[in-house]
């Protein structure tokens, strides 16, 4: 396996961590000829068709984000761009604080007011980038962003708030013909978009109200256990789930018609969105927002009442007072009756609304305690208990959709944390938990074959925190049957084979089934690959001291040192992380002895030589 390109230096700039994975590594780094620190994004430039389209779209941003700054200095200053060292970089400004996706996992919700306000700041950059004409090329072309969404949104200390990422816009100058399977999120993707390629300001919008609707809600509007169903529910048009209740309901208007099934019901322009958004803070009656709905609902039909009867001629013969006391009763007798037909539902009814409001509320799980999702959990099962015998009508359906992905959202949450982070103690992440909403979403969805792998998943890890890697295999060998298309079970087999068999060859096998998946071999999986040679080689060692012949030494001294230059390439650009540096040292005494043993053999060879050659001079001499 090719050991992955890491940096501690690049170019002149000083890698002082990494903030992220996504098309490009993205790096925080010292620029001491500034004095500054900057962002810093690197692509290594292979010759696929997909790196070539990143790089590509890399750097048309950057040429437009440096274009835009000179307009308004709210969009962040490219400094540098270019080719270096096989790799492709851009250097910018780097805004302190955290992104929008960040604040959202921490708080679960933001306030209303605070979402208006962020809303109001995007959509009046917006508004600037849509209006701009970019020169590229020598060409004027009109530009959009493409990938507005929470994690490209940075907030400061202070609450300014920075559009980022421009990789994406200038592709679509360039080219109307891309998919969001190349280039941006689904998510965030219009319907108009995933069906036909068009990225236009209507597509910003779409995303600008999908990322509101997140702010307000804690959830993305649109969930689904794999992309195809997402966009496939993106699509059909359907509502998204409605915000929580305590969401102002002019806000609720606003998020509604920015999300309208219809592209002619949503908003025109970014500025008339941000509008409504300043008169929803000042109180005011929205300007441009939508009586209409905003989905397409099924019209109801009034049935006409039906004219009163005429009294009959019988009637008219009873006295009056006997006629009206029989009018009186029997109007009485059909209020009862009618009363206790609307009451008794409507009671059930108010007492399954009181009841279900913890579930109805959308609980960010991900943020939730074992103990909150076990009491989510079985005040659902009463509910669906309680609601069985009304069999297809129950109101309890309603209810098991939005939580089966909360709870796959949650677990999901997990696996994420576990494969984008360097830490390598599996016994830190949550597992348990992860387990634990899996098997409450398989519940919901029995046929859900991608569920099972990943509880076989979970399964696995809590194995090997226990210190039992043969359970964990099999578990793993499990998850991989089920989850064919997901890089997270062959990093779990390649740990088991590195530190439980110490078999080097199955290992990178596992690395390389991981990196076709899509995943981009990080440090903590470069260890991992160096610890295997490293054991590898280790194991040669001994085989090496053992062995009889001298044809055998020779292939043992040969594997040997291949498997300990290959450790050494692999720990070298990673040196500090981890255990690397002890790691590294370890080799150098392996090295060491080598030295050491080849020095004491090659002395014990002169010395036999010289030994066998004074015996045959003397027995010449008295032959």
């Amino acid at each position: 396996m090719t050991p992955a390109v890491r940096f501690c230096q690049f170019g002149k700039y000083e890698i002082i961590s990494k903030l992220g994975r996504s098309m490009t590594d993205v790096y925080l780094a010292l620029d001491p000829a500034e004095n500054r620190r900057v962002v810093l994004k690197i692509v290594e430039q292979f010759r696929d068709s997909y790196t070539q389209l990143v790089v590509e779209a890399e750097r048309r941003g950057a040429m437009i984000q440096q274009q835009l700054h000179a307009m308004d200095p709210r969009i962040l200053e490219v400094y540098e761009f270019g080719e270096q060292s096989g790799c492709f970089f851009v250097a910018m400004q780097y805004a302190e604080g955290r992104s929008l996706a960040d604040l959202i996992r921490k708080e679960g919700r933001l306030d209303a007011a605070c979402a208006a306000r962020y809303g109001i700041e995007i959509c009046s950059q917006l508004t600037t980038l849509h209006a701009f004409q970019a020169d590229i090329d020598g060409q004027r072309r009109a530009v959009v962003h493409g990938d507005v969404k929470p994690a490209n949104i940075q907030i400061g200390p202070d609450g300014q708030v920075w559009l980022l990422d421009f990789g994406i816009a200038k592709a679509i100058t360039a080219t109307r013909n891309l998919t969001q399977h190349n280039l941006g999120s689904p998510a965030y993707c219009s319907p108009e978009r995933l069906k036909n390629s068009n990225v236009d300001p209507f597509a910003d919008l779409w995303a600008l109200g999908v990322t509101l609707y997140e702010m307000v809600s804690g959830i993305p509007p649109y969930q689904a256990q794999t992309t195809r169903k997402l966009e496939n529910l993106i699509q059909s048009r359907r509502p998204p789930r409605a915000l929580p209740e305590d969401c102002p309901a002019p806000l609720k208007a606003i998020v509604s018609k920015a999300l309208a099934a219809d592209s002619s019901r949503r908003y025109a322009t970014a500025a008339a969105l941000e509008q409504d958004l300043r008169l929803f803070l000042d109180r005011k009656p929205l300007a441009v927002a939508s009586r209409e709905p905003a989905w397409d609902v099924n019209a109801t039909v009034e049935k006409p009442r039906a004219a009163r009867a005429a009294p009959s001629v019988e009637a008219r013969k009873w006295p009056r007072w006997l006629t009206d006391f029989k009018l009186i009763g029997g109007s009485l007798i059909a209020g009862l009756v009618i009363g206790l037909l609307c009451f008794l539902p409507a009671s059930h009814f108010y007492r399954y609304w009181m009841s279900s409001a913890p579930l109805r509320a959308g609980r960010d799980y991900r943020q939730a305690s074992v103990a909150a999702i076990e009491s989510d959990w079985r005040l659902y099962k009463q509910l669906e208990n309680t609601n069985s015998y009304l069999g297809g009508f129950s109101p309890v359906a309603g209810i098991a959709s939005s939580l089966k992905q909360r709870l796959v959202v949650a677990g999901d949450d997990v696996l994420s944390a576990y494969r984008d982070s360097t830490d390598g103690n599996v016994s830190r992440f949550e597992w348990s938990k992860a387990k634990l909403c899996f098997q409450h979403a398989l519940e919901l969805d029995p046929a859900a074959s991608e569920l099972k792998g990943k509880i076989a998943l979970c399964d696995g890890y809590l194995q090997l925190a226990s210190s039992l890697p043969g359970s964990a295999l099999e578990r793993f060998q499990t998850a991989a049957g089920l989850l064919p298309k997901s890089p997270d079970p062959h990093l779990a087999l390649a740990r088991v084979y590195v530190y439980g068999l110490h078999n080097a060859g199955l290992a990178s096998a596992e690395f390389h089934a991981a990196e076709s998946a899509g995943y981009k071999i990080a440090p903590r999986e470069a260890e991992q690959s160096a610890d295997a040679y490293l054991y590898r080689a280790e194991q040669e060692l001994k085989q090496w001291q053992q062995a009889k012949s001298a044809a055998d030494q020779r292939r043992y001294l040969t594997w040997m040192e291949r498997d300990f230059e290959r450790a050494r390439a692999l720990y070298e650009p990673i040196s500090g992380f981890s255990k690397v540096s002890q790691n590294l040292e370890r080799l150098e005494s392996d090295r060491t002895s080598v030295e050491r043993i080849r020095a004491t053999r090659e002395r014990a060879r002169l010395l036999a030589l010289r030994s066998r050659s004074r015996y045959s001079r003397y027995h010449r001499r008295w032959r």
